[in-house]
C-alpha cells in the first residue's frame, strides 16, 4: 500500500477515534446539566420584549432576582413571545427562553453583591434595554 494512503486511513481513524471520545464525554457532561436536583426555592422567570419578571413561590413578582449566597435556585425560564437568553456573565451561566416550552438553570450563588443579567439573543429593536440585576444577600 502506498505511503500516502496508509496517511490517510490513520487520519480518518485518529479523527473518528477522537470525535468519539469528544461525543461520549460531551454526553456525560450534558446530561449531568440537565438532571433534575434539589433546589431551596423555584423561582418562575417569564421574559417578553423587553423585560423580565420574576415569580416567587409565594405568588410576589419582582423585576429583580433576589437570592440569598449559597442558596440552590431552580429557575423555570418561559418565554411569552419571541426566543430570549438569560445571561449572568459573573456566574457564566446562560439558558434559552423558547415560547411554548420551559427550560430549567439551576444557579447558586455564592457571593453577596449585584449581578447584570442580560438578554444575550437578539429579540427585536428595544434588545439592548432588556436587561435586569441578581441580587444575592448574605
Amino acid at each position: 500500500m502506498e505511503r500516502s494512503r496508509m496517511v490517510e486511513i490513520a487520519t480518518i481513524v485518529g479523527a473518528t477515534a477522537l470525535f468519539a471520545v469528544i461525543a461520549v464525554s460531551s454526553w456525560a457532561v450534558l446530561t449531568d446539566l440537565e438532571q433534575e436536583r434539589p433546589a431551596d426555592i423555584t423561582v418562575k422567570v417569564i421574559a417578553r420584549q423587553f423585560a423580565w419578571q420574576f415569580i416567587y413561590p409565594d405568588g410576589t413578582t419582582d423585576a429583580v432576582l433576589r437570592v440569598k449566597a449559597g442558596q440552590t435556585v431552580r429557575l423555570e425560564l418561559i418565554s411569552e413571545d419571541v426566543i430570549h437568553s438569560l445571561y449572568i456573565n459573573d456566574l457564566g451561566v446562560k439558558k434559552d427562553a423558547v415560547p411554548g416550552r420551559t427550560n430549567v438553570l439551576y444557579i447558586t450563588p455564592l457571593v453577596p453583591g449585584k449581578y447584570l443579567i442580560q438578554c444575550a439573543e437578539f429579540c427585536g429593536q428595544g434588545h439592548y434595554s432588556m436587561y435586569t440585576w441578581l441580587e444575592v444577600t448574605a
